[in-house]
């Protein structure tokens, strides 16, 4: 039987006063990244940041801090209502464009954010540390290669007005060839 009288309970905190613990603590635990903290809607509390540390390191440092609902930004809230802490990371052109070559590596079809399982896979590459630096010198040096090739012609026609920018890199990576790049990166690295 579940003990009802120790259930936690979110921590008592005006938004705005946790927003300046937050971004304290984040400062703290995570010295080499930036943060953008603020007051969201209601009792929300919103972290951005570009590539860096991985969500879930975030999650914790905030679940250090206060024990609020940590969510993503467009999540469903777990309880509606009840304050929350959302967390909106970003992603740089070069670290979709190193989960786009990785992805490629790893799977027979290249990505398409239509299927649910590609979507799964490339966010599962994303969600690390640093997602711009795979520690793989090809791979890198594949996507530093993919970003600056310029375009193919008709490349945002070929993929259509929903496409999402790591659509647009997959496309553009099978328009310029894997072989073709992957000669190249082996070429630059060794």
């Amino acid at each position: 039987m579940p003990n009802v009288f120790f259930r936690t309970r979110p921590t008592r905190v005006e938004p705005g006063e946790l927003r300046d613990r937050l971004a304290a603590a984040l400062a703290s635990a995570l010295p080499g990244a930036t943060f953008d903290v603020d007051v969201g809607d209601g009792d929300e509390v919103v972290v951005r940041w570009l590539d860096g540390p991985a969500a879930a390191t975030v999650a914790d440092v905030v679940g250090g801090v206060v024990n609020w609902e940590v969510r993503g930004v467009g999540a469903p809230a777990g309880k509606p209502g009840a304050p929350a802490v959302l967390l909106g990371r970003r992603f740089s052109p070069l670290a979709l464009a190193v989960a786009v070559v990785r992805f490629q590596a790893s799977n027979v079809r290249p990505y398409d954010s239509t299927s649910p399982v590609a979507v799964e896979r490339l966010t599962a590459l994303l969600e690390v540390e640093d997602p711009a630096r795979s520690g793989y010198p090809v791979p890198d040096a594949m996507a530093a290669l993919l970003l600056a090739a310029p375009d193919p012609d008709g490349l945002a026609e070929r993929v259509g007005p929903e496409a999402t920018p790591a659509d647009l890199l997959a496309t553009k990576l099978g328009v310029l060839g894997w072989d073709r790049l992957w000669h190249e990166a082996w070429s630059a690295v060794t």
